[in-house]
């Protein structure tokens, strides 16, 4: 067997035109495993989270208080182990033998103290090559013949070159240019630079195409434009993506080209969400935002349906128990496997939650991710498409299980927040790759990794270099790394390092036989040293550069690309002319609808006739809207009490503060959050306020009743009529007053009745009277966040506002001008004319003599606004 071997092959994609049977291409990993199953060594691998869990319990066991990692571990003990761990973890490599010196620095003799019991510790890297290197002593190396070797024996770790030395035939291929003409004269002058056997020194401009910089202002322009440039000039061609590979991936199968495979592994694929979100629910206070993400989110411990029902119920009341989740939650039971759905929803979302500063015991944490491990393992048979999405998501519990397992087995009782993140981070370090990364039959040769580009090709295209990653400077002072090398450990350079990385940007320009292209980012991102390199060999090498943004017309891409005419968008009509007309609905119309119509006819069809709905964003924020609804609760619970007239404002605000977490735990959990804190006082405070102020007024006037949320049914002529009251206060005498309650606005309310212009109140006064025979005696608007009162005729509440209306405008004025508007606007829809009336509208927007003034439609339509040409 024949293998080549590189520090950063395991990035190498493929496919190779020189593949063979029993001559492998591997990096660091690749290799190690393939020894270890040569040689008998293979085990199950261990996670990261795992290793990390184990080590923080050697670190605990010698902690007396006084250790240098003694006040991180108490900040952040997983963390800590992490970070000490690899630091232990790179001294092996490098030779260490975990020992110390009496006279060295105190952190090196107190890490050989935990190392002295940290002996069973899953195996590393290091421990893994200390046993290759003692089984290919006793065995030899069979069936492996010879090592090709990409990268300078020097550059390996001083363990991998141990195991190196036990091999036969091995040899270092050093790397050589294998451009033609011009191409070759630039990958040998930047071969010399590179190395520094000469000095940076210009060369002939290259005027053959055969070097090509290509720039764009998108990406989405540059992956059309390779996509086309692969399909017209099939050739022998690789593609190096670093970053930006599974969306090049996405557009090249988009334009009827072939997925290459880039895996781009993230941390962020929902696979690996999916277990943060669910024991993100084991805290108190909740947050909201998370459990809306964990109730939508592709990955779950229980049915997506079922998730989605609960986060609309969420959406509209945010907490859990309230009545909309109740509502939701007996709709699931009624289904199938509800009594199973139930369970699972008590499980994850209305159990025992803990305080985010105290922590979670380890065994509800464990309860919690075997649960999950289990629902994700239910998963992993049948379609190919859903194991690969549902593995990396088992494999994470899998690996955070074992982790609370080993903590549970070291006496620890209780995590933090911060822990558990810690965990699972560590529990996949790399990320999860793409599920849909799959290399397609006649895909382009590519790779991820610059180093990986070992083979040559016709035509070489660097997708999007931008900032690489460079060497990290050693994390010890001077005085350990002098101790470390006493011990004999051979720690790595970082200025070697550096000029390594140096030589290995360079393969993707060797690997080039006839082209080599470059394609940059968009501005603003970091230029790459290898284009660095290149615009100093070339000095015109950016004047030659292709833009594709402006050469849509040139030779280059003419065959390429289309031109698309540039078209303005189309003149705003103000009416809209069907052919046939528009007949409205028989069903009860509320003020809600009436005001669309009258105001924005068009905004009234698209909703209330042809029913188009924006798509539904379910979020939950915190606003006047959900100020103002939690409010109207508040009322609605206190004027439930049939004596509530009779308490005293201290005895309605006892009664408030006793009730407001419950409603706030149900209804209104985003002002529990943390960081909600002023809002939460502010809301208390202005609930306490109205509260007060409201039932001063109502003693006042001495009212014997107040109804909540009443319900009316009537007519506004020929058109059906419902509405729903706020409060609805009787008097003695029985005389009645319709009360509208806002969150704030004093002055545009006050202005509204002041005007003439309340329309909703005349509404409502007209279906009480229609109902009980007797108009209400006065109408207004109470604001809960001032605690003012605006009413519409005086003697009847005595501490309010007066504010009447002109002398000429009634409540029957309203309702006269309401019918003709209606008439009005019903004999343009029966015309099949619709008109579209801007924000702003002007006076000649309005109607015949007796309607009412004509506002134009609300800025939170704004997605019907955008149809019908509200196009800024």
């Amino acid at each position: 067997m024949h293998v080549t071997f590189g520090l950063s092959l395991d990035a190498r994609q493929g496919p190779s035109l020189q593949n063979s049977f029993n001559a492998p291409v591997v990096g660091r990993l690749g290799f190690l495993s393939l020894l270890e199953t040569y040689l008998g060594l293979a085990k199950p691998e261990v996670a990261a989270a795992q290793r990390v869990a184990i080590y923080m319990g050697h670190l605990q066991h010698h902690d007396d208080g006084t250790r240098f990692y003694s006040a991180s571990m108490k900040v952040d003990s997983v963390g800590t182990a992490a970070k000490l761990l690899s630091w232990r973890d790179e001294w092996l490599l490098g030779g260490w033998r975990g020992t110390a010196l009496a006279s060295h620095p105190v952190r090196l003799r107190e890490l050989a103290l935990v190392e002295s019991t940290a002996v069973a510790i899953p195996a590393g890297e290091a421990t893994r090559l200390q046993l290759v290197e003692e089984m290919l002593k006793k065995t030899g190396p069979s069936p492996i013949t010879s090592v090709s070797l990409v990268d300078p024996l020097e550059d390996f770790p001083s363990l991998w070159r141990r195991v190196l030395a036990c091999l036969p035939g091995v040899q270092v291929k050093n790397p050589i240019p294998h451009g033609e003409g011009a191409l070759r004269a630039l990958q040998e002058k930047a071969i010399l630079v590179m190395s520094g056997k000469e000095p940076l020194s210009k060369i002939p401009s290259i005027e053959d195409g055969s070097v090509q910089l290509v720039r764009t202002l998108s990406f989405s322009t540059a992956e059309h434009w390779l996509s086309a440039h692969a399909a017209a000039y099939p050739i022998d061609r690789v593609v190096l993506a670093e970053e930006q590979g599974d969306s090049l991936d996405t557009m090249l199968v988009a334009t009827g080209g072939v997925s290459c495979g880039f895996e781009n592994p993230s941390q962020l694929r929902p696979a690996l969400q999916a277990l943060g979100l669910a024991l993100e629910m084991c805290w108190t206070p909740l947050d909201v935002g998370r459990l809306v993400d964990f109730l939508v989110h592709p990955v779950g411990p229980f049915s997506r349906k079922a998730r989605s029902a609960l986060a609309k119920a969420v959406a509209e009341q945010p907490g859990i128990g309230g009545a909309s989740w109740i509502k939701a939650k007996n709709k699931i039971a009624e289904g199938d496997d509800g009594k199973e759905l139930v369970l699972e929803i008590e499980f994850w979302l209305e159990g025992e939650r803990w305080q985010r500063d105290q922590g979670a015991p380890v065994d509800a944490l464990l309860a919690r991710t075997d649960r999950l491990k289990e629902a994700m393992r239910r998963r992993l048979s049948g379609n190919p498409a859903t194991v690969a999405t549902f593995a990396p998501a088992h494999h994470q519990c899998a690996a955070v299980f074992d982790s609370l397992s080993e903590l549970s087995r070291q006496g620890v009782s209780t995590l933090t927040p911060r822990q558990v993140e810690q965990l699972v981070a560590h529990a996949t370090p790399t990320g999860a790759s793409n599920p849909g990364a799959i290399s397609q039959v006649g895909c382009m040769r590519s790779a991820s990794n610059a180093a990986a580009c070992i083979e040559p090709a016709d035509e070489v295209i660097w997708w999007m270099p931008s900032t690489p990653m460079l060497a990290q400077q050693l994390p010890w002072p001077s005085v350990e790394v002098q101790a470390l090398k006493e011990l004999n450990v051979e720690l790595r350079h970082p200025s070697r390092q550096l000029a390594a990385l140096a030589m290995q940007w360079l393969r993707p320009l060797l690997a080039a036989r006839k082209r080599f292209v470059m394609v940059s980012p968009p501005p603003g991102a970091e230029e790459h040293p290898v284009r660095q390199l290149i615009q100093k060999l070339i000095p015109d090498f950016e004047a030659q550069a292709l833009d594709l943004d402006a050469a849509c017309d040139s030779q280059f891409l003419g065959n390429l690309t289309e031109r698309v005419a540039s078209l303005p968008f189309p003149d705003v009509q103000r009416h809209i002319q069907l052919r046939d007309p528009l007949n409205l609905s028989t069903s009860s119309q509320s003020y809600t609808a009436l005001n669309e119509l009258f105001n924005a006819p068009a905004l009234f069809v698209l909703k209330r006739i042809a029913r188009l709905n924006p798509a539904s964003i379910l979020a939950v924020e915190e606003s006047n809207r959900l100020l103002g609804i939690l409010a109207h609760r508040v009322f609605e619970m206190l004027f439930a009490h049939a004596d509530a007239l009779t308490w005293s404002n201290q005895k309605a605000t006892d009664w408030f503060r006793a009730q407001a977490d419950e409603l706030l735990r149900t209804e209104g959990a985003i002002l529990l959050m943390q960081g909600a804190g002023i809002s939460l006082q502010r809301f208390q405070m202005t609930c306490e306020s109205a509260i007060g102020s409201l039932l001063d007024h109502l003693r006042g006037a001495q009212a014997v009743r107040v109804q909540t949320e009443a319900e009316f049914d009537g007519a506004l002529g020929p058109v059906p009529l419902t509405g729903k009251i706020d409060l609805l206060v009787e008097l003695p005498g029985n005389k009645l007053v319709a009360l509208d309650m806002k969150w704030r606005g004093d002055n545009y309310y006050s202005r509204m009745l002041r005007e003439g212009g309340h329309l909703q109140l005349a509404l409502y006064s007209s279906l009480v009277k229609q109902k009980t025979g007797t108009a209400p005696a006065a109408l207004g608007f109470f604001i809960l966040e001032s605690g003012a009162l605006f009413i519409s005729h005086p003697g009847v509440f005595p501490q309010a506002q007066l504010t009447q209306p002109p002398d000429n405008v009634t409540v029957e004025t309203l309702l006269n001008r309401a019918k003709a508007t209606w008439t009005w606007r019903t004999s343009q829809l029966a015309e099949g004319q619709i008109e579209v009336v801007p924000q702003e509208a002007t006076d000649d927007y309005n109607g015949p003599e007796g309607t009412l003034p004509v506002k134009g439609p609300s800025q939170w339509d704004r997605d019907y606004l955008v149809l019908l040409g509200g196009w800024e």
